[in-house]
């Protein structure tokens, strides 16, 4: 429901300005939010890792024993179990010193060197993880959140609001850059998806499409973030 909240007051402040102008398909780069182009394909699946006897294992490297925000814990099903415990009642001033990257608004408003610093770890192939903390105005119940892995050179991103915590490997982080509004303005979308092809106005499309063929006809993915800037 939050993340439906969100997507729906996003998209409202768009379509007031106008709908999709010229959507731009050069920025249809892989994780080059750091200013730095590579592909990283899939090499091997993240999370073939065995059950054993215990309520919970960890098939992880990025976990907060390296110092991460996060650790990717899954327990004998295959489910993510990084909720537990979640703190439901932090302000925007605790989650940044969390080490949350803290969004306000769906705007950046803590966290850009420890979002870069994922972004670079993503380019080099370096397992991490990262905690999204997003806070609302008119949000009168707790924050909710995001954690984003990158490990094994896969990608995973789990919603404390989703009904399901299966974990669900994507092989590509996309950056895709386009322009939407009335005038015009450079706007990004954190993408995972398994289609190195996939481009801004195919997500565009995806969002603002009330025809099920169009929304059937673009590939599977997650956006991790839309940022207008």
């Amino acid at each position: 429901m939050k993340r439906l909240k969100m997507m729906t007051g996003v998209l409202a402040v768009i379509c007031t300005a106008g709908l999709l102008a010229g959507c731009k398909n050069e920025g249809n780069t892989v994780n080059n939010a750091a200013g730095v182009t590579a592909d990283i394909t899939a090499v091997t699946a993240a999370g073939n890792t065995t059950g054993k006897a215990i309520d919970d294992f960890t098939n992880n490297t990025a976990g907060e024993a390296a110092g991460h925000t996060v650790a990717l814990t899954l327990d004998m099903r295959g489910f993510y179990t990084g909720f537990t415990g979640l703190p439901g009642d932090y302000t925007m001033e605790e989650a940044a010193a969390a080490g949350y990257v803290v969004l306000h608004n769906s705007e950046l408003a803590e966290g850009q060197e420890i979002w870069d610093k994922f972004m670079n770890s993503a380019v080099q192939g370096s397992n991490n993880g990262i905690r999204i903390a997003n806070f609302f105005d008119d949000e009168t119940e707790s924050p909710f959140y995001c954690d984003l892995f990158v490990q094994d050179k896969k990608y995973y991103l789990f919603d404390n609001t989703a009904e399901s915590q299966k974990q669900e490997p994507f092989a590509h982080l996309l950056s895709l850059t386009g322009q939407v509004g009335n005038p015009l303005k450079d706007s990004r979308f954190i993408v995972l998806t398994d289609d190195s092809n996939l481009t801004f106005e195919d997500i565009w499309k995806s969002m603002i499409s009330s025809d099920t063929a169009v929304i059937n006809s673009i590939a599977p993915h997650r956006v991790v973030r839309m940022i207008f800037e």
